[in-house]
């Protein structure tokens, strides 16, 4: 029996070099893995481009495309690089779209381009039919555009100047700056690049906010991009003044909720000031530690305290 141990266990010099060896590269690779992350850094995630990300391939899974309200359409979309891109599919006036919109519904350059040039002569779509008379525009992609279009019909203008019709408050001289707090979104169609799409989503937008502090937060509306707040920034202005404002040494947690503060955030503000007693400045809630310096630079102008 000892013979056998013996056997299995005893090793030559030339044995026990290659075990030692074999030991020092295994050690050697086991630090390299532990150290290797801080020698390189790692960009942060962009947490918002995949969340979009991760509701259109939601919407393509279920069967029923819809992001944040809007319909879309998997529809596959060269791209000049071969890269599959997804056609989306919401309401729109083409009198309105802008080129990255058209983008966004599955049109080429080239059909943008010839949009843009029957616009620039004064051209302008009366009726859904008018789009399909485009150039270049194939019968099936009108058919999936169809019923998205929303052309609103002109007023009918009398010879006594009465006006009459669906869009009769359009064609009332829009006011030279419109307030953003006080329109309806009826009154903020008036305004040139804003359509009856917008100017529901912007309504809704907010109220859900309590009103506009700054008429920046109009990029924070769904699909309203920098060319679009460009276009119509000298239009428009906000009142602060009418801005709803929340008492946080009065309000529960539901009354906090809002696009700036999430449920957990207004529980743990209201708790806070259960345990600690009242708030004597907005600032003071930063000693939740759940509301960070950028989360207050937003919620600030919604705040007061007694």
């Amino acid at each position: 029996m000892k013979q056998v141990v013996r056997d299995y266990l005893t090793f030559n010099k030339r044995e026990r070099n290659g075990v030692f060896v074999l030991i020092s590269i295994i050690t050697v690779l086991l630090i390299f893995l532990n150290v290797s992350e801080n020698f390189h850094d790692t960009p942060p995630a962009d947490l918002v481009k995949f969340g979009k990300e991760l509701d259109v391939l939601n919407a393509a899974i279920s069967g029923k495309p819809e992001v944040n309200g809007e319909e879309i359409l998997v529809e596959p979309m060269r791209t000049k690089l071969g890269e599959k891109q997804i056609a989306e599919r919401f309401d729109f006036d083409p009198n309105e779209l802008t080129d990255e919109q058209w983008k966004r519904l599955g049109l080429s350059d080239k059909q943008i381009r010839t949009i843009k040039n029957y616009r620039s002569k004064g051209g302008k779509f009366k009726k859904k039919e008018d789009l399909k008379k485009i150039y270049g525009m194939k019968p099936e992609l009108y058919a999936s555009l169809e019923q998205h279009i929303q052309i609103e019909p002109a007023p009918a203008v009398f010879e006594n100047g009465k006006v009459e019709g669906p869009r009769a408050t359009a064609a009332v001289k829009a006011p030279d700056l419109l307030d953003l707090n006080a329109a309806d979104s009826a009154m903020l169609t008036t305004v040139k690049g804003i359509g009856p799409f917008y100017a529901k989503t912007i309504v809704k937008y907010r109220n859900s906010l309590g009103g506009f502090h700054s008429k920046e937060q109009l990029m924070e509306v769904w699909k309203f991009d920098q060319e679009k707040f460009n276009s119509i920034e000298k239009l428009v202005f906000v009142d602060p003044a009418s801005v709803k404002k929340i008492n946080i040494n009065k309000c529960e947690a539901e009354d906090l909720k809002s696009p700036y503060i999430k449920w957990n955030v207004a529980n743990a503000i209201v708790n806070y000031r259960k345990q600690h007693g009242k708030f004597k400045t907005i600032q003071d809630i930063q000693q939740t530690d759940l509301v960070d310096d950028e989360t207050l630079r937003k919620i600030a102008p919604y705040l007061i305290v007694d």
